[in-house]
């Protein structure tokens, strides 16, 4: 997803992982109201096929567009990519499509977090959306019932998501141990290792497939940046830029924890932070978010004075000293991103 505005202004309170999170969906959430309510099997004529043409992918992605679209060339066109789409769909967005097979084509938004592949689905133009009393429901015309059942059920469909499965994990592994990626050489080797020779060998679906996967940004040369989810200032890593091949030489023990989430030494003060913070985080994030959140903050090398203040916005009672004894856990042995080396003297 896209990250479309600028925040260096805000304070880092209002630039932890979960806040960043959060204002993501929303503009998510309020694009999803601006999108049409017809679909391409359903309410759309050669009249208003343009309307529709203008929010999909393939509008986004090619700024000129000299010919006219008609219904019957839509159609064939989305009708004849969805097999080699249906592969390159996000890890969301297959998830959804499932529930909405396994529906027979309608299904409610079950959280905030399926908002964004409910919108990949309308612009890929196989769904709409509708409200009813403040829930949210997509459709899935039946055209699609059938021949996205028959795909998702084929053995070639199968192998290839379990290769994409490997490929998406080891990136975000990638990313956690980074911060960012340029794009070029994840694009290469989703095309090398995962998509060479099978059906589903495309360029253009394949950094479709990125885009709709990972957060992304756009440097000064217009080249994009994938980024992990709590980067909150790009721009200062890109002197730092890691390559997935520098990634790729750290150890085996680095890599297999970053896939999981948590680096080998970021273990420990996870835990200890986590139980520090029990029961006394705001409401409407976990104990969980309230330390990713901090250990994010270490990584972009946030000083420990404004670790501590964002701290002070996390829970609802006054910091301890054991929890500000926590924090200053984290901000000396944590990571940084774009070094690796912590604030511990060596």
């Amino acid at each position: 997803m896209l990250r479309e505005s600028n925040i260096q202004s805000l304070t880092w309170a209002d630039k932890t992982m979960s806040v960043l999170r959060e204002r993501q969906l929303e503009a998510c959430e309020g694009r999803l109201a601006s999108l049409p309510s017809f679909g391409l099997f359903n309410g759309c004529t050669d009249t208003n096929v343009e309307t529709l043409y203008a929010i999909s992918y393939d509008a986004q992605e090619h700024s000129v567009c000299t010919r006219l679209h008609t219904v019957k060339s839509l159609t064939a066109q989305v009708l004849a990519r969805l097999p080699q789409e249906c592969a390159l769909l996000s890890a969301e967005e297959h998830m959804l499509l499932d529930r909405l097979l396994v529906l027979g084509g309608q299904c409610e938004l079950m959280d905030w977090e399926e908002t964004g592949a409910a919108e990949s689905l309308v612009r890929r133009l196989w769904c709409t959306i509708s409200r009813k009393h403040d829930r949210i429901y997509v459709h899935l015309p039946r055209e699609l019932l059938t021949p996205l059942a028959l795909i998702t059920a084929s053995s070639a469909h199968e192998e290839l998501r379990d290769k994409l499965y490997q490929y998406e994990v080891t990136l975000q592994g990638l990313l956690y141990i980074g911060g960012l990626l340029h794009y070029h050489e994840p694009l290469q080797r989703l095309m090398s290792d995962v998509l060479k020779d099978t059906y589903a060998c495309s360029v253009e679906l394949a950094m479709r497939y990125l885009r709709c996967s990972f957060d992304y940004t756009y440097d000064q040369r217009g080249d994009m940046l994938l980024l992990h989810p709590g980067l909150a200032e790009p721009e200062r890593l890109t002197g730092a830029l890691r390559t997935a091949s520098q990634t790729g030489a750290l150890d085996e023990e680095t890599l297999r924890g970053a896939v999981m989430g948590l680096l080998p030494g970021e273990r420990p003060l996870f835990e200890q932070m986590f139980g520090l913070l029990q029961g006394a985080v705001r409401p409407e994030i976990t104990e969980e978010q309230a330390v990713e959140d901090l250990l994010m903050l270490a990584k972009q090398g946030v000083s420990l004075q404004e670790m501590n203040e964002v701290l002070s916005t996390l829970v609802t009672v006054h910091p301890t000293d054991a929890m500000r004894a926590g924090v200053k856990q984290i901000y000396l042995r944590t990571p940084r991103w774009g070094s690796l080396s912590s604030a511990m003297v060596q």
